[in-house]
């Protein structure tokens, strides 16, 4: 099973409001960011920015593990929660061998993750008696 249908069938199993969601997809957003910048610091040679947005990265990946209702997600949580492992490990590899290649993998990894919830939550219907987003 690929980690987007991981995603797909855990949050399917997550009956929660629109709210939560929404905040889920930011901090998934967070974490693309702070990948693609850790990307763009090592890639560059600048280290110090790349420790600092390695860190962040990592610590968003860590609370996405940490908030896992395995309870509720089953065997599906802890699918994510290996993938979520691998990607910590992989991140500590890219920090030992100064690796761009293992953010890569780490941010192709987390980006199915990201778009699989992103799907799943976007098209998820309103509860009942929840009040409409506002269009902008």
């Amino acid at each position: 099973m690929h980690a987007q249908e991981y995603a797909r069938r855990y949050a399917a199993a997550d009956v929660s409001v629109a709210d939560r969601g929404r905040l889920l997809l930011l901090v998934f957003e967070g974490g693309i960011k702070f990948l693609r910048l850790t990307r763009d610091a090592l890639a560059a040679g600048d280290v110090a920015h790349f420790g600092e947005h390695l860190a962040r990265s990592q610590a968003i990946i860590s609370e996405l593990l940490g908030t896992l209702d395995h309870a509720a997600g089953g065997a599906i949580a802890g699918d994510l929660a290996r993938l979520y492992e691998f990607m910590l490990f992989h991140l500590t590899e890219a920090n030992m061998r100064k690796s761009v290649k293992h953010v890569e993998e780490v941010m192709a990894v987390f980006g199915t993750v990201a778009a699989a919830y992103r799907d799943i939550i976007e098209r998820r219907p309103e509860p009942a008696g929840a009040p409409a987003a506002a269009a902008s």
